[in-house]
């Protein structure tokens, strides 16, 4: 199996969901992200591979890693 490079993955292959909130002021918005984990991190955290900019339609094209609990992640 050939290794993928983050730059090829697209949102199709989104596997998992984020759990995401915006706190302004006393309001909480909360969203889910689309995500793909890549890799289990040695003090429990997991790399993901995660698409979108908030809960902004249209920005699905954008992607970013980040390392975040387990508890946050969803099967899509």
């Amino acid at each position: 199996m050939k290794k993928m490079k983050y730059t090829e993955f697209t949102l199709e292959d989104c596997t998992h969901k984020l759990k995401c909130s915006h706190v302004i002021g006393k309001v909480n918005y909360k969203y889910y992200m689309d995500c793909i984990p890549l890799k289990k991190m040695s003090d429990g955290r997991i790399k993901i591979l995660v698409f979108g900019d908030r809960y902004w339609k249209g920005y699905e094209y954008k992607k970013r890693i980040r390392y975040v609990k387990p508890d946050r992640i969803i099967r899509r």
